[in-house]
């Protein structure tokens, strides 16, 4: 069973989170938010350092570009956090645009640092997934504010619910099965 429980505890764990998507969508869609700033703080800080290694690479504009880029990033996840925390009322329209807003910001900044870092050579594909990632996220939340509610979010909890049960079955019958196999193989 030891090999099947990390999948059998994710499956619990979807399943609780499709759960609470269901009962309670605005106090997840306060957490999702608050974790979405947790996240802006925390690649803030990591653009940040970023662009204080590759210094010589950036140059100058490019690395006070990134540490803008940084900084907004920190400011816009604070004030993220707080709002979430504080008027969780806001959510379904000021949060989501201020996130498509450091989405956008984000992409044509990772998009500059992308072109001036190919041109010295550097190749990174996860930056480029980044940014194209940053302009698609954009543009849904900037589209569709409320996307995050209603039809899309139900359908998604239902998602992560059925297959959070379908990991659950899966581990315990394979768990099961195992244990048949072996008893059979050992009683030969």
């Amino acid at each position: 069973m030891k090999k099947y429980l990390p999948l059998f505890i994710s499956g619990l764990l979807m399943i609780f989170v499709g759960l609470y998507m269901i009962l309670r969508p605005d106090s997840f869609l306060t957490v999702v938010i608050s974790v979405f700033g947790i996240y802006l703080i925390v690649d803030g800080i990591r653009t940040m350092i970023a662009s204080y290694k590759l210094r010589d690479v950036f140059g100058r504009g490019l690395r006070n570009m990134s540490a803008a880029k940084a900084l907004i990033d920190i400011i816009l996840g604070v004030v993220v956090v707080i709002i979430a925390i504080a008027s969780p009322s806001l959510i379904p329209t000021l949060i989501v645009y201020i996130a498509a807003a450091a989405f956008l910001v984000s992409g044509i900044i990772d998009a500059v640092d992308l072109a001036f870092l190919s041109r010295a050579g550097i190749a990174l594909n996860t930056l480029l997934l980044e940014t194209v990632l940053s302009f698609v996220f954009s543009i849904i939340l900037f589209l569709f504010p409320n996307f995050l509610t209603g039809v899309v979010m139900t359908l998604f909890a239902a998602i992560l619910f059925a297959s959070g049960a379908m990991m659950v079955y899966g581990s315990l019958s394979s768990a099961f099965y195992a244990r048949k196999i072996r008893k059979e193989i050992e009683s030969r």
